[in-house]
């Protein structure tokens, strides 16, 4: 190990990917004064020993940030001795003295409860603010997305600090988007509000209305609310408390997003989106930025003094730059392949027929029997079909004579995927959204098909809107896709799986795109 390193590197040993990426990030912020540096590593190089050295090296005060909670935990089970705290909403915590609750029900019931034991045990020491002071007190902190951008731009107790790091940054856009994108409910509007929603049609129409009458009915509202809560006691009716507290949290969190929203609202960067609730049959205004560029900055970025942003998916410099505002001079950019050997996760192409929605429905039982005779070589393997919609995944549990596939929806997603890869059996996951944030190293995954190209849903106006501000935004999107959904099986030197692409339309795709890809994905074509 490089000394520069010694008693900083987390482990014994350093492999040679990780020294490249440390190196390589400390000298553009120390040496050539980069406020960003951007590295694209792949599966394997080890992203968050790298996040973390660099972090040390740079000294003071860093925020880590995941996109998902499991990733969160992974980072504290690997760093918690060297200094590393982690925060996440106060739902995630259960409060100590009733411990049926949790803090945000229990901190709730605070104000009024006559439990003297409760008031001494969660008001002097509660489990979530005492997860949080050590958050802010640590050097080191790691949290997530959702709760980040709260804290950062509603409570402002997260202070600005040395070094922002960004794992999985590839979903920083969408983050930021839904973040600031907001739904108006006609459902909301009528049950909680008392308002009839007219007919909007039009997204002029739609703003004009929330503008003029929906934003100062829920501002009347609140206050009305705040004046209600002020006048509850020590002893008070718990369960009208209660009740009351998280309408009010309810009502307060929408008025902010809907301020802010209505500052930022510009119609050539927003879309709006109308959709029916089935069971009410109300109508859903749904509003969404096309380009978060313009707010990158102050509601992400300004939270540190060096950015280190890190993904096996950036694919594009100069795209991923563009589409979350980063000046490319104050930017540095490396991209380092996987150290594992090629030759342990081949890429097969093997065209069985078109995927596109037109020839959809008579390519399906073509699509069925390829994945029957793959099962049927990989009869003692577990593994994994991206389907990349619930259509095809359906049509091949129903069409699939084998009780070895599982498949799921969003609500027993966690649950399918803890039964395969705990479960003896040689099961095979039939999935339409598990292309990232999934681990299924060894065992847990022999084989993968990508049964469809996954390009991004055209009847979206989001999408449309930013094929025709960016035209290589569909292609990229598409791409980062299929590298993630490939990542998804091989998560260590010795492991080994390989991955069929069953779409006849993959070679046209690639052919036209082949430059977006990383040279990693390319050497594992066969």
């Amino acid at each position: 190990m490089s000394n520069n390193y010694q008693g900083v590197f987390p482990y014994a040993e350093i492999r040679s990917e990780q020294q490249t990426a440390i190196d390589f990030a400390v000298d553009a912020f120390n040496n050539q004064d980069k406020r960003f540096v951007i590295i694209e590593a792949g599966t394997g190089v080890g992203k968050s020993a790298i996040g973390y050295t660099v972090a040390k090296l740079m000294g003071g005060e860093s925020y880590f940030l995941t996109t998902q909670k499991v990733l969160q935990e992974q980072y504290i089970n690997d760093f918690a001795q060297h200094g590393m705290r982690s925060i996440k909403s106060s739902t995630n915590y259960r409060c100590k003295y009733y411990k049926s609750k949790d803090c945000s029900s229990a901190l709730r019931e605070l104000k009024v409860s006559k439990d003297a034991r409760f008031k001494s045990s969660c008001g002097g020491g509660c489990v979530y603010k005492g997860a949080k002071r050590r958050f802010l007190e640590a050097p080191l902190g790691v949290t997530n997305f959702p709760y980040f951008l709260a804290e950062t731009n509603y409570s402002q107790q997260l202070e600005k600090r040395n070094l922002l790091i960004i794992d999985e940054c590839h979903n920083a856009e969408i983050q930021l988007s839904n973040f600031i994108s907001i739904e108006i409910s006609e459902h909301f509007a009528s049950a909680i509000l008392k308002l009839k929603v007219p007919q909007l049609k039009t997204m002029h129409q739609v703003v004009t209305w929330t503008k003029d009458v929906y934003r100062p009915k829920l501002a009347s509202i609140k206050k009305h609310m705040e004046t209600q809560i002020e006048k509850f006691s020590i002893g008070s009716r718990m369960q009208d408390f209660v009740s009351l507290s998280k309408r009010f949290e309810l009502i307060d969190k929408h008025l902010c997003k809907l301020e802010r929203f209505l500052n930022l609202f510009d119609k050539e960067n927003w879309v709006m989106n109308t959709s029916h609730a089935e069971k009410r049959g109300t109508r859903k205004f749904e509003f969404k930025p096309v380009d978060i560029s313009p707010f990158s900055e102050n509601y992400l970025f300004r939270s540190g003094e060096k950015i280190l942003l890190m993904s096996a998916t950036v694919m594009n410099k100069n795209a991923f730059c563009e589409v979350l505002g980063i000046p490319r001079d104050q930017c540095s950019f490396v991209s380092i392949p996987s150290p594992f050997p090629v030759e342990n996760r081949p890429i097969v192409f093997s065209p069985i027929a078109s995927m596109v929605k037109r020839h959809i429905d008579a390519s399906l039982p073509k699509m069925a029997q390829a994945v029957t005779a793959i099962l049927a070589e990989h009869k003692n393997d577990k593994g994994i079909i991206h389907c990349h919609s619930y259509k095809i995944a359906k049509y091949l549990k129903e069409n699939i004579s084998s009780s070895r596939l599982l498949i799921h929806d969003s609500d027993n997603r966690d649950k399918i995927l803890h039964k395969h890869i705990h479960g003896k059996k040689p099961t095979v996951l039939l999935s339409p959204s598990m292309s990232e944030g999934v681990d299924l190293k060894g065992d847990s995954s022999r084989f993968q098909v990508i049964c469809k190209v996954p390009y991004p849903y055209l009847g979206d106006k989001l999408v449309s809107k930013r094929m025709h501000k960016w035209k290589w935004w569909y292609p990229l999107q598409t791409a980062k896709t299929i590298v993630q959904s490939v990542g998804r099986s091989v998560r260590s030197k010795n492991d080994h799986a390989i991955t069929y692409i069953l779409d006849a339309d993959w070679e046209r795709y690639y052919n036209r795109n082949k430059r977006i890809f990383p040279e990693d994905f390319k050497r594992c074509l066969t």
